[in-house]
């Protein structure tokens, strides 16, 4: 199986499976020496990286050439935090989409905080766009109606999922949700894999499986555990005026 096939077996596995988010080259071999089956990028983890906030203030080019340094040192299906295309166009979001097919990506991530009649348009031209080429690419749709604290969220959230699903979604990404039984009623309701963030509440890969969760991943929160480790350690270091707490 190439990458896209493999990914794709992923989200219909009995168990789900642990996917980590990266940043940068090296967090993403250490994923994959890690025994991940896959591999993600968290774009707030980038952007952070880089010196930029999160929500698309990184430019394209730039997140491009992380995302190639990624998947050059890596051997396992990478999916891309895409965000929301990286702009309002659809020719260039398309464009976008082959920049990245070009580096061998197995998957994207895109999410519909502007709302679902604009995240529809780009869902519905990002298909067309891979059917006309001939191209494989699982597309988890994110939703934010959680996260975003809107009217009867799971209700939301359930009539996207077909509407997303009917446009050309592989998978579904539901943000900001961490109760048990809200999100087994949204997996028994709906028929796409269901992604969802790990948290402290809810941190149980066997937990997760058992209210229908397909794909558990970690967003920035490696990337914020390893520079919170970070921050102690130098602080150790000053503190003590010492080199020990390296060692």
């Amino acid at each position: 199986m190439d990458h896209y096939e493999t990914f794709y077996e992923l989200h219909h596995q009995p168990a789900p499976f642990l996917l980590a988010n990266a940043w940068n080259a090296k967090s993403a071999k250490l994923i994959e020496a890690g025994g991940f089956p896959a591999v993600a990028t968290s774009s707030g983890a980038i952007a952070d990286s880089l010196g930029y906030a999160d929500g698309e203030q990184i430019p394209f080019t730039e997140l491009l050439y992380v995302i190639q340094r990624i998947k050059s040192a890596i051997n396992i299906p990478l999916s891309v935090d895409f965000e929301r295309g990286y702009s309002h166009d659809l020719a260039v979001i398309n464009d976008h989409i082959q920049q990245l097919l070009d580096t061998g990506i197995a998957g994207v991530n895109i999410e519909d905080a502007e709302g679902e009649a604009v995240y529809l348009r780009k869902l519905e031209s990002i298909k067309n766009y891979l059917v006309k080429t001939g191209q494989q690419l699982f597309i988890n749709a994110r939703t934010d109606a959680f996260l975003q604290k809107l009217p009867e969220p799971m209700e939301t959230v359930i009539r996207r999922a077909k509407l997303y699903q009917e446009a050309g979604a592989d998978g579904l990404f539901v943000t900001g949700v961490g109760d048990p039984s809200i999100i087994k009623t949204i997996t028994s309701t709906v028929s796409l894999p269901v992604n969802i963030v790990g948290n402290p509440n809810l941190a149980s890969v066997e937990a997760l499986g058992n209210a229908g969760v397909k794909r558990i991943s970690t967003a920035v929160l490696i990337y914020r555990s390893a520079y919170r480790h970070l921050e102690q350690t130098l602080a150790a270091i000053n503190t003590s005026q010492t080199l020990t707490p390296l060692f």
